[in-house]
């Protein structure tokens, strides 16, 4: 047989397909299984141990895995090779669940404080006397008369989001903040706006151009191991019927840093830091001046003529784009076509784009690139999210008639969720008598902006005279609190989701508990059942159910699921789909946009109302205009294996990232006489961070980035990276302990866990949708 290259690449992906086959190697005495996903084999009986199949929920994607229980304890969890979304993959974080389960450091009874509020003096209580405490206290607001004397902040822990929203109504309170939008608030109300959804999702498996503005998805994205597994795939070489070579899919990345994704990139073109708007203007200005947009659905399915739109754009050219963004006209001009006329494409854009004081402008702009070249919702494309909704059980609290106070509504009327970042800033400001102050794992001292601020904020007791913590570790917030009641992890709890699905056919997927919790910690929603009884009156009757009668009741409306087994069908296989459906494209042909007009909203009217200005534009940010000589953007990015506030005590991950140098421009460190590891101060007008430099090439000279998730002085001490005995060896090997770095400004000093940058980072929000400027704090940099 002769060998040439089209020949081994055929043999290689032949080999590749047959690896994809549960059992792969047949017809032999001696065959050998190869299972997707992993197993386990018990170590004392040779025989493999029997899965239990659930939901991850180490990050926000949401994969399939599976726990393996070997006599009560749970020894090793692996991926699900039936979940449609991640399809028998899992990354470190999920793995790492382990951690959480078993930290020496866990929170496993209820506590209370003993001594001044923060001092970290406490004593274990009963739950009898926890419940009791609580329910008088609540009593006590009702006898009141002002149920909004209740506040409730949890964390994006999506599952559980209507359960306390439920909760908090039924008390009579419209205090719940507990929804986070996937993408950030200014993404999800430029999402809205324009086409009535809370997001998008970038078919990207069978694309054949990414266009990415400000995202980073193999290293960070909120459906990630899903996500950047199409991606890959897409970028490989692959065969359409029995010969013919096909192309792989084209990726082109605009971000202020060469990051794991730009760096896979065919081409990365930095740009300085808010300006992924105007490019995208620029580019949709080149596309009609060329006249390769898709006139035809532009008409139809949009309120805005193609003759109004490129009257609009001609004062985006690429050379005024260039100006702003330092992206060359010619290379704009160039990925502008190339993008409209392959054939589908599609878009990809998060926090790096969205997270600035134009981010809704900015979504817009990106968005509009997918509409004029009628990318929407084809196969391949920008296309709209495919999933079920779990439909609440009878009798529904009503929505409390009391507007709250502290609701972000009368100050951002357009943005689509409640603002977390601002609650306990209005609490200050006097918006808001507070009698009782509850969190379920929601850590605002450590995730929020200004942290050193709403620290004083729970520690005075007037402003919160009463603060429940329902959280599994003692985070820098439940140090804070008075009463901590110990929550199962996501390993031991009963949940459902519904996550966007990448195959566009919708599915269910169960979270169950793979052990009994351990000590006396308890499921969030069997909290809230019990303290709802205790409560009495009206309330209890919105609770009379188990936790397990209420998942059947939410899913009881989606008939294929039901007439599989329902909730018995989710614990046998963690994943339920319907395998007649074919991949939902094209919906809004049947039913339209789920806009006041019915079609994608290019010139949006309310904003118009609101004094905004009705079409996507590139709007200046306002801190970057006042830059000085010596200043510089400051953007935070998040790690690979981390999720943002909730995974530094897990030890395997902890050893892989546990600092967080700032990242410098090679020119910039060289014009202020910077060498590798150079101590720096990190200076903003609300405070200032030590650390260590990094000098990159990768990097735009006006940025300096730094990442999240390190730095913590609670969390426990492999968070802090203090070495321990403990049950487990491994807590005396932390060998990153001896490192040096500080965190947390000049007050506390640790030993080789990082620097946490958000206390530098100031309050400041989108005009439109409200979401946290997280990428606009304006820095200076002092050698130490």
């Amino acid at each position: 047989m002769k060998f040439n290259r089209r020949t081994f690449l055929k043999l290689g992906a032949a080999g590749a397909a047959s690896l994809g086959l549960e059992k792969a190697l047949t017809g032999s005495s001696d065959a050998m299984e190869l299972i997707m996903g992993g197993a386990e084999v018990s170590r004392t009986t040779g025989k493999h141990l029997k899965p239990v199949p659930s939901t991850c929920l180490n990050c926000y994607a949401r994969c399939g895995n599976y726990g393996f229980n070997a006599y009560g304890t749970l020894i090793k969890i692996g991926p699900n090779p039936e979940h449609p979304n991640s399809r028998g993959r899992m990354c470190a974080k999920g793995q790492a669940a382990l951690n959480l389960l078993y930290d020496p450091d866990r929170i496993l009874y209820p506590m209370k404080r003993v001594g001044p509020r923060g001092e970290g003096k406490w004593e274990r209580i009963s739950w009898e006397e926890a419940y009791s405490s609580i329910a008088e206290k609540m009593k006590g607001i009702l006898e009141g008369g002002n149920p909004e004397e209740f506040v409730f902040q949890s964390d994006r822990d999506i599952t559980t989001a209507d359960f306390i929203e439920r909760f908090v109504h039924a008390f009579g309170s419209p205090n719940a903040f507990v929804h986070h939008p996937l993408g950030g608030a200014n993404k999800q109300t430029a999402q809205r706006l324009t086409w009535g959804e809370d997001y998008e999702i970038p078919d990207v498996a069978n694309t054949e151009y990414m266009l990415i503005f400000g995202s980073n998805p193999f290293e960070a994205h909120y459906l990630r191991t899903s996500f950047v597994q199409r991606m890959t795939e897409a970028r490989s070489l692959r065969y359409v019927g029995s010969d013919l070579l096909r192309a792989k899919a084209k990726m082109v990345t605009f971000d202020v840093r060469l990051t794991q994704t730009s760096g896979r990139s065919d081409e990365w073109h930095p740009i300085v830091p808010g300006t992924d708007g105007v490019v995208a203007l620029a580019m949709c200005h080149v596309i009609m001046e060329e006249g390769l947009e898709d006139r035809s659905f532009l008409r139809k399915w949009t309120n805005y003529s193609p003759e109004k739109l490129k009257k609009h754009l001609k004062q985006y050219t690429p050379k005024v784009a260039e100006e702003i963004s330092g992206v060359q006209a010619s290379e704009i001009a160039r990925i502008a076509k190339e993008f409209a006329v392959s054939k589908p494409a599609t878009t990809i854009s998060t926090g790096g784009a969205t997270k600035h004081h134009n981010g809704v402008y900015t979504e817009r702009c990106i968005a509009l690139l997918n509409i004029i070249t009628g990318n929407i919702d084809n196969r391949g494309g920008y296309c709209l999210p495919k999933s079920f909704t779990f439909r609440e059980p009878a009798p529904v609290p009503p929505v409390p008639r009391r507007k709250s106070k502290l609701s972000s509504s009368a100050t951002y009327p357009l943005a689509g969720t409640e603002l977390h970042h601002r609650v306990l800033p209005l609490i200050k400001e006097g918006r808001q008598t507070v009698k009782l102050y509850m969190t379920y794992q929601h850590n605002p001292v450590y995730a929020h902006p200004e942290g050193k601020m709403i620290a004083q904020i729970l520690k005075d007791e007037d402003l919160i005279p009463f603060y429940v913590c329902i959280d599994s570790f003692m985070t820098e917030s439940a140090a804070l609190s008075d009463l901590i009641l110990p929550s199962a992890t996501f390993v031991e709890r009963l949940e459902l989701e519904t996550p966007p699905a990448f195959e566009m056919v919708p599915f269910v997927s169960l979270r169950q508990p793979m052990v009994p919790p351990l000590g006396e910690s308890v499921q969030i929603s069997n909290i809230l059942i019990e303290l709802a009884h205790r409560i009495g009156g009206k309330m209890s009757s919105y609770f009379d159910f188990t936790t397990e009668e209420y998942l059947r009741q939410r899913i009881a409306h989606i008939r294929p699921l039901t007439k599989s087994g329902g909730l018995s069908f989710l614990k046998k296989n963690g994943v339920f789909y319907d395998q007649s459906m074919k991949p939902q494209y094209d919906t809004y042909k049947k039913k339209g946009f789920n806009t006041p007009s019915g079609k994608i909203e290019i010139y949006s009217s309310r904003m118009e109302a609101q004094g905004f200005h009705p079409l996507p534009i590139y709007d200046p940010i306002p801190t970057h205009q006042s830059i000085k000589s010596g200043e510089f953007y400051m953007i935070i990015h998040q790690w690979m294996v981390h999720t943002h506030d909730r995974t530094a005590n897990c030890m395997w991950l902890s050893e892989i990232i546990h600092e967080n140098p700032v990242y410098i421009n090679a020119k910039t460190a060289a014009k202020y006489n910077l060498e590798n590891h150079d101590r720096v101060k990190v200076i903003s007008k609300v405070g200032e961070i030590e650390t260590h430099v990094q000098i990159v090439e990768g990097i735009h000279p006006q940025v300096l980035a730094i990442g999240d998730s390190c730095g913590h002085w609670e969390f426990g001490r492999i968070a802090q990276a203090k070495a321990f005995k403990s049950n487990d060896p491994n807590t005396r090997l932390l060998w990153w302990e001896k490192k040096e770095s500080g965190f947390f400004a000049e007050e506390v000093r640790g030993k080789g866990n990082g620097v946490h940058p958000k206390p530098i980072i100031p309050i400041i929000s989108d005009p439109i949708g409200g979401g946290q400027c997280w990428m606009d704090t304006k820095v200076r940099i002092k050698k130490v």
